[in-house]
């Protein structure tokens, strides 16, 4: 049971992720065209990258160490859009949850029918 509010609290830190770097993308743009591409555009390439590397059916297989670097790195490029717009108190709660949320996934472990499986690499 705790695993599966771990794994459901894990999808909405990723949907405010997308959300935070969109709305930080349009923000950052100066024009019309700009803040459209940049809204679309950051959440869209935060995907790609979180598909192919974190995505629990990722097909690259990388260390668990390089994959928690970069999920750490989105998590610190939406944090500091949304420092950026002012949101301070939610970037620091944001980035925290995440994190925390993460580090129990991977201290947990878990069995292959948990959904773990992609957070045990070799």
């Amino acid at each position: 049971m705790f695993i599966a509010l771990n794994l459901a609290l894990r999808f909405l830190l990723e949907l405010v992720l997308l959300a935070s770097l969109g709305n930080w993308g349009y923000h950052l743009g100066e024009g019309t065209l700009s803040k459209i591409v940049l809204a679309a555009g950051l959440p869209l390439a935060t995907a790609i990258i979180w598909g192919l590397i974190i995505s629990p059916k990722t097909r690259v297989a990388l260390p668990i160490a390089s994959v928690v670097l970069i999920e750490f790195l989105l998590v610190g490029t939406a944090a500091y859009g949304l420092i950026r717009l002012g949101f301070l108190v939610f970037a620091v709660v944001y980035a925290t949850v995440h994190i925390a949320n993460r580090l129990l996934l991977l201290l947990m472990g878990g069995k292959e029918e948990d959904l773990l499986k992609p957070f045990n690499r070799s």
